[in-house]
């Protein structure tokens, strides 16, 4: 008899007890499906707004004949409301696991057994979150994640690679395997410093191509695409062509550039998109946007102009992307306050403090003022500038010199949720936290369960279908893991989230931003369960994402 559990009722003992079971070789289902390919975004209007699929699963055919196979299949998720990753509405569906990879997803007759059963009756069944933009060390803990149903995190974000040598760094993770899966990026900035090239800012030819082959070396030890950070050093030094040669190699493999982008201000973002977007155009890469957002920009008027602007690129054939988190403040270091000259914190005969002073005191007003900035680390720990201010008796820009470019992190009220929640509704936008690093903000916690508790079930922003595949479908499409991550289909990684949407919590905020999501019945990696019940397993299988993986090795 199959082991048999209740995600509902069973203990979670049985979970991290059960030993993983041989069965000897595995034979093919009788019947086997081809992977389904990555669909287009649902019908929209001209800049996006995405079509509401039913709520209500779609029955199996009275006289379809339920797959029979007298293999003993690894695991059995029974009796669930499957939403494939597609967009598609879902419908009621089993899903069969063969080892890591799904064997069989439809009706499935009583007979066929497996070495564990997850009942998912009344529950949805969906492929396991991708977080787009991460900075969570997979080798420490990645409970934060997981607990939001997130399966696989893309790291190297921003310029940085995770290592300077990405092909020993992506052995480890197959060595150690952490409890989620990795994907990485090769950093522009790790690329400079590889090429010997550190903050030069006129580059050669010879310069130029030493730099393309860094990154080349990146993509072919495993990194699916190019990441830059615009907005700090060294990546504020590139200029167009240096960029064009950072991303020649990825345009080369069909592969991302993900870009913070050189400023998110309201008056420099066209400037700083058509930036990217020349770099897809003249490369053939695909671009992404990491964590969209426009600062001190308001309306939803505002974000149509911006999306119809990315609408164009793509019919004029730039492959363009996105991924935003659902939070109306960013968080970094406060030398994003600072000007670019002054980033060493020292004046200068050029720059005297009192210039430095006054751009520290306009630069805050523009951002919604002192009040907008609340400090995450140093002295002032919980504090907005206001209150820092006041309680020296000081300017607050006073208060910001004095601690330097590097003196502490904030949390900054910047954004206006009417623009980006029109942004993340957008069907070319995927969810990303840009946490894990340790800030105290509640995206590195909340991200994933805040879209399906907040935009989805109680604004009714987005169906929840589609929020589904921004979170994996459409994710693995910009990373090029079409049919492999990001879906419920033959083939794909067995990477599955099991919960009741009205179940899900959002419990991280600013004022206690480490607690984690709840909700999640099961989440299973590569066919391995690492969260029952809200509790964690001892299951550790997690994998390197290569780019080699890719099912699809062509442009689309």
């Amino acid at each position: 008899m199959p082991h048999r559990t209740s995600l509902r009722t069973s203990s979670v003992l049985t979970f991290v007890l059960a030993s993983a079971a041989s069965c000897g070789p595995l034979r093919e289902p009788a019947e086997r499906h081809e992977a389904l390919p990555f669909e287009a975004p649902p019908p929209t209007s001209s800049v996006g707004t995405p079509a509401q699929p039913s709520a209500t699963a779609i029955p199996a055919a009275a006289d379809e004949e339920p797959f029979a196979s007298s293999e003993v299949f690894t695991l059995r998720i029974k009796g669930g409301d499957v939403v494939d990753g597609t967009g598609k509405t879902r419908r009621r569906a089993d899903v069969l696991v063969r080892g890591s990879e799904i064997a069989f997803v439809g009706k499935v007759a009583e007979s066929v057994r497996a070495e564990r059963e997850v009942d998912a009756t009344n529950a949805v069944v969906t492929p396991g979150f991708i977080d787009m933009h991460s900075h969570a060390d997979p080798f420490g803990n990645v409970e934060p994640a997981l607990a939001q149903g997130v399966t696989t995190i893309v790291v190297g974000q921003d310029g940085l690679s995770p290592s300077r040598h990405i092909g020993a760094w992506l052995k480890r993770v197959d060595d150690e395997h952490p409890r989620i899966n990795v994907a990485t990026l090769v950093g522009h900035a790790t690329a400079r410093s590889d090429a010997g090239l550190g903050t030069k800012t006129k580059l050669g030819d010879a310069d130029r191509r030493a730099l393309g082959d860094a990154v080349l070396r990146g993509l072919d030890e495993g990194a699916l695409g190019l990441s830059t950070g615009l907005e700090y050093d060294p990546g504020r030094l590139a200029d167009e062509a240096e960029l064009e040669a950072a991303a020649k190699p990825v345009g080369e493999r069909h592969a991302v550039v993900m870009s913070h982008l050189r400023s998110e201000d309201d008056d420099r973002i066209e400037a700083s998109l058509d930036e990217l977007l020349e770099q897809g155009r003249k490369t053939g890469a695909k671009v992404h946007i990491a964590h969209f957002k426009v600062v001190y920009g308001h309306g939803a008027a505002r974000a149509e102009a911006l999306l119809e602007r990315l609408a164009r690129a793509r019919e004029a054939g730039v492959d363009v992307t996105a991924d935003m988190y659902p939070y109306d403040a960013s968080y970094t270091t406060i030398a994003i306050l600072f000007p670019p000259f002054a980033r060493s914190g020292a004046p200068s005969a050029a720059h005297p403090e009192k210039e430095i002073l006054t751009y520290l005191h306009d630069r805050v007003l523009k951002r919604n003022g002192p009040e907008a900035t609340l400090f995450g680390s140093g002295r002032f720990a919980g504090k907005t500038l206001a209150e820092a201010a006041a309680s020296r008796g000081v300017p607050f820009e006073r208060v910001l010199y004095d601690l330097g470019p590097s003196g502490a992190a904030a949390a900054y009220f910047v954004m206006d949720d009417a623009l980006e929640t029109r942004l993340l509704v957008d069907p070319f936008v995927s969810i990303g936290t840009d946490g894990g690093g340790g800030d105290p903000h509640p995206r590195s916690h909340g991200t994933f369960t805040k879209v399906l508790t907040d935009v989805v079930a109680a604004r009714g922003a987005l169906p929840f279908e589609e929020a589904v595949r921004k979170m994996s479908g459409l994710a693995a499409h910009t990373l090029g893991l079409d049919g492999r991550r990001g879906c419920l289909a033959p083939g794909c990684a067995a990477d599955v989230n099991v919960f009741v949407p009205s179940e899900l919590r959002t419990r991280a905020d600013f004022q206690h931003p480490d607690v984690l999501s709840e909700g999640m019945r099961a989440v299973i990696v590569n066919g391995q369960v690492v969260r029952a019940e809200g509790v964690a397993t001892r299951a550790h299988p997690g994998r390197a994402v290569r780019l080699s993986d890719r099912a699809v090795a062509s442009k689309r």
